[in-house]
């Protein structure tokens, strides 16, 4: 179940923006849709289409395996995802 955004921790929400903003970025470049993005290389579905675009409009908070698993199939590190953000 994936977490929700937390209204009572400043700035949550906006982290949460900045990071989804970061992966779209990612995958637009890198010319994956929604579906591919969550889904492995062998085409094994582990996030739904619903959850990445919740997730890249900053609706809900990825875990640490969502954010690996993205990284991963975009060929990033974790780090990268969230650098200056």
């Amino acid at each position: 179940m994936p977490a929700r955004v937390n209204p009572d921790v400043p700035g949550e929400a906006k982290l949460l923006r900045r990071v989804g903003r970061r992966i779209r970025e990612l995958r637009t470049k890198k010319k994956l849709t929604m579906a591919e993005l969550g889904m492995d290389r062998r085409g094994r579905v582990y996030f739904e289409r619903q959850y990445v675009w919740k997730m890249e409009t900053g609706r809900v908070a990825p875990s640490l395996a969502a954010l690996s698993h993205f990284a991963k199939r975009l060929g990033v590190t974790i780090a990268d995802l969230v650098r200056g953000i």
